[in-house]
């Protein structure tokens, strides 16, 4: 039976008056309407604060009980909706209705009792705040009744501890629910992730801080033929190729060492057939607790993408191979027509006019002929020096060497040769420089340097070249004022047979360059260029004093200026 209890109007504690038969039961403020009471609306009270709607489930046979309950919560402020219930089924019923903010019960009933109500809650999995008040219950009684899931008692003699007791417990009840919605919001992210990850394409790992794999997404039996089980528990870095596991250690201590520090490689994991897959990971650090650190590691196989990259660096390779082939040819057909022509052609005139033709004509031809054979040998010399550098069999002889004699003899056997006006100009501050150097390279090097910059400078031009001391190192500079190398043509500047786009007529077959840079690295040394079209080119060529185990020149291209491309004849 549901009833409500209007409260009279005036000040002080409401009355009590007869009950009406309604559906649900009211409690209204003194200056409130009976027509527009809701259970759901807050209604302000004449001293303008907030009366608090509550749904209470009253289980109790006494209808003065129940109006002492309701008279006490609706003086706490409550607007109350409330039924009253003394049976399993009538309260089984008024579950199935409706939802309920309490529930308060007497412990005793002709055929009901706290104990049942309880219990019948429990079995419908509702936590809603469950509060005994009897007339008269021994301490031992409310302790079990506590134990078994009320969350207060008081007696009915006082329920002046009512109000306090509700308020306790609907916010408790509240701090529950919260708690109840943020472990579902937890639940529900975590099986999200857990569905995201187990149906990722990439694997998904977890090691400790021993490098033992503590779980492994199940995408891992897909590409690597595992199942998750046959791996949690095994080292990682065992089923790492012997080739990168250091690496990989030392990449997984600076990880698990570092909470703000990701780390990333590849490198080949063992499959279940016996092959190795290539594998590009990223691992970062977290923590499962204050002394317990993991690494989370996403990888994935990356086999057919590498394969697929050598096959093209193959196949780029063969072209290159192809193309260097085809120039190469081409050069000797070219540069060794004309001196053959030459060769051909004098001694077709020595055969024919050899009686009647003048001595110093003959002469002219004998030397024509010799000046053809020495290009066509030093030629061939060049590209056997190239052949034998890309076998690693070119020797590299260093021995004692004054290098301020040497290109001061340099220029001297240079300029004997230049009919085009140019100058070279040498400069060294000091007198004397001692080294441990090859001879014959250092030709190669400053013979082809100050050859270019004479070939690709206008006629009557200086030639700047100057020599530095810097500590162990000695620094040398071949600067023109010649056609300049376009910056698109850098990029290959030493490569063999290779020449720049804007050579036009002049002469060469691109193999200069390329014996410079070959016999710089022998050196140990480095060389960069500065460069600049229809003002010049800078060559700065840097070589150990005293060679030894010294780092590699780094090729041109791998740092500031030392790029560009071949205009070399």
């Amino acid at each position: 039976m549901t009833q409500s209890v209007p409260e009279p109007p005036g000040e002080g504690v409401p009355a009590i008056v007869p009950p009406v038969e309604l559906q649900s039961g009211y409690y209204l403020p003194s200056d409130s309407n009976p027509a527009i009471a809701h259970p759901a609306l807050s209604v302000p009270t004449n001293s303008n604060s907030t009366i608090q709607t509550l749904q209470v489930l009253i289980i109790e046979d006494s209808e003065d009980d129940v109006l002492l309950i309701t008279r006490e919560l609706q003086r706490g402020g409550y607007l109350l909706t409330y039924r009253r219930v003394d049976s399993r089924q009538e309260m089984n019923a008024a579950l199935e209705e409706q939802s309920w903010d309490l529930v308060i019960a007497d412990y005793n009933l002709p055929h009901f009792d706290a104990i049942n109500a309880l219990r019948l809650l429990q079995e419908k999995a509702l936590d809603i705040p469950f509060i005994i008040v009897s007339g008269s219950i021994g301490e031992d009684t409310a302790v079990a009744a506590m134990k078994a899931g009320a969350h207060d008692y008081l007696m009915k003699n006082n329920l002046a501890r009512l109000v306090p007791a509700v308020e306790r417990e609907l916010r408790e009840a509240q701090e529950r629910r919260k708690r109840r919605e943020a472990e579902q919001t937890l639940r529900d992210s975590e099986e999200w992730f857990r569905s995201l990850i187990e149906n990722a394409l990439d694997i998904i790992t977890v090691l400790d801080e021993a490098g033992i794999i503590r779980y492994v997404s199940p995408s891992v039996e897909r590409v690597l033929g595992y199942k998750p089980e046959d791996l949690v528990g095994q080292v990682a870095f065992d089923y790492a190729h012997p080739n990168d596991a250091r690496r990989i250690l030392s990449a997984f201590k600076k990880a698990i060492q570092s909470p703000n520090q990701r780390v990333s490689g590849e490198f080949q994991f063992r499959h279940r057939d016996g092959s190795w897959r290539v594998l590009e990971a990223v691992g970062r650090q977290f923590a499962e607790s204050a002394r317990v650190y993991r690494l989370v590691i996403n990888a994935r196989d990356i086999t057919e993408r590498k394969q697929a990259e050598e096959t093209r660096k193959a196949l780029q390779k063969e072209k290159e191979l192809n193309d260097l082939k085809s120039r190469f040819i081409s050069m000797v057909s070219h540069e060794f027509r004309t001196p053959l022509s030459v060769i051909v052609l004098s001694t077709r005139l020595l055969e024919r006019f050899h009686t009647v033709a003048p001595e110093e004509k003959q002469l002219l031809y004998l030397d024509r002929i010799q000046a053809a054979a020495k290009r066509m040998t030093q030629l061939l010399d060049d590209v056997l020096f190239l052949g034998k550098t890309e076998l690693g069999k070119q020797e590299f002889n260093p021995s004692p060497l004054e290098l301020v004699q040497f290109c001061q003899d340099l220029v001297e056997e240079m300029q004997l040769t230049i009919s085009s006006g140019h100058k070279i100009h040498f400069v060294c501050q000091e007198t004397s420089i001692s080294a441990w150097m090859d001879e014959v390279l250092l030709r190669h090097i400053f013979t082809n340097l100050l050859s270019n910059a004479i070939k690709y400078s206008p006629v009557n031009q200086l030639i700047h070249f100057e020599l530095i001391r810097q500590q162990n190192w000695a620094t040398f500079r071949v600067q023109d004022q010649g056609i300049g190398i376009p910056e698109a043509d850098r990029q290959q500047l030493f490569q063999s047979f290779h020449r720049g786009s804007n050579v036009g007529k002049i002469p060469g077959t691109g193999l200069g360059l390329a014996i410079v840079y070959q016999s710089v690295r022998l050196h140990h040394g480095t060389i960069s260029v500065e460069s600049q079209v229809e003002a010049g080119t800078t060559f700065t060529v840097c070589l150990p004093l005293y060679n030894g185990p010294i780092e590699e020149a780094k090729k041109p291209g791998e740092g500031k200026g030392r790029e560009g491309k071949d205009r070399e004849e």
